[in-house]
């Protein structure tokens, strides 16, 4: 079942100055850099499972960005128990989808998150990171006992905004932004079936 879009970035809000046209007079470019910081988004979905039984569940992430992305070049956590533990990202049947697959206990919430893999100092050097796509959930096949659950998705996306990251003894400028993200059916509560 489709959950919703999403869009990874590590990406300059506004281009460097030697890439912005020539036709752009030096001192505009001057000032669009001066205004320019760097964005790093990651995307945020809360899972709470509203049933008296166990949900293992299946996340299905669809990457439509062109050339396609190395896996490699991102990270994913699951906090369902105050773990915070790190997901393991798998290639599923087609080069461009990854799947995480995780238990949500009766009456509990996790909490998923997919970001750019901000360890790998090439993303925060080029700047110029983005990915697209789409998510889908569904009961896993490691599920037993039953073949239908209810779960309220809550689906967002968080960034930082930073500027002066390398630049030593000047403060590092941070901003954070929020924002829900509207789901496939336009309602929280997302009914699966296994097939």
């Amino acid at each position: 079942m489709l959950v919703s879009t999403f869009e990874l970035l590590v990406k300059r809000q506004f281009p460097k100055q030697e890439d912005i046209p020539v036709k752009v007079p030096l001192d505009l470019k001057a000032k669009i850099d001066k205004l320019s910081r760097t964005v790093i988004q990651g995307y945020f979905l809360t899972l709470s499972n509203v049933n008296a039984f166990d949900v293992t569940i299946s996340l299905v992430f669809t990457i439509v960005s062109n050339p396609p992305v190395d896996i490699k070049q991102l990270v994913g956590f699951i906090d369902v128990d105050e773990s915070n533990m790190l997901a393991t990202i798998e290639p599923d049947f087609a080069p461009n989808k990854i799947r995480f697959t995780r238990t949500i206990p009766a009456s509990d919430t996790g909490l998923f998150l997919l970001q750019p893999n901000i360890l790998n100092p090439e993303l925060l050097k080029n700047e110029k990171f983005e990915v697209r796509g789409y998510v889908e959930i569904f009961i896993s096949s490691l599920s037993t006992g039953y073949d239908s659950a209810k779960l309220l998705l809550t689906p967002e996306h968080r960034g930082t905004f930073y500027k002066n990251l390398e630049l030593e003894g000047t403060k590092v400028q941070l901003d954070q932004i929020a924002y829900s993200l509207p789901t496939a059916h336009g309602g929280s509560l997302f009914e699966l079936t296994y097939h």
